[in-house]
């Protein structure tokens, strides 16, 4: 059986990967865009990993197309 799995969260090297942009484009998106799905914070230390979900983006990105349209 030959299955793709899609990541449920994605670090911020796939979503800058995902979206094209430099880490530093991402933080901006993230401070700056309302809109923009909210990090997950995996813990609480300073250290902890951070991920997006893959559906959040998914879905902001079909928003942001269908905005260009309206």
């Amino acid at each position: 059986m030959n299955m793709m799995y899609t990541k449920l969260r994605l670090t911020i090297k796939d979503v800058c990967h995902m979206l094209s942009v430099e880490r530093d484009k991402l933080n901006k998106l993230v401070k700056t865009d309302p809109s923009f799905p909210r990090p997950i914070k995996e813990g609480a230390s300073r250290q902890a990993a951070v991920y997006f979900d893959h559906s959040e983006l998914i879905e902001w990105w079909e928003v942001k197309k269908q905005a260009r349209y309206s």
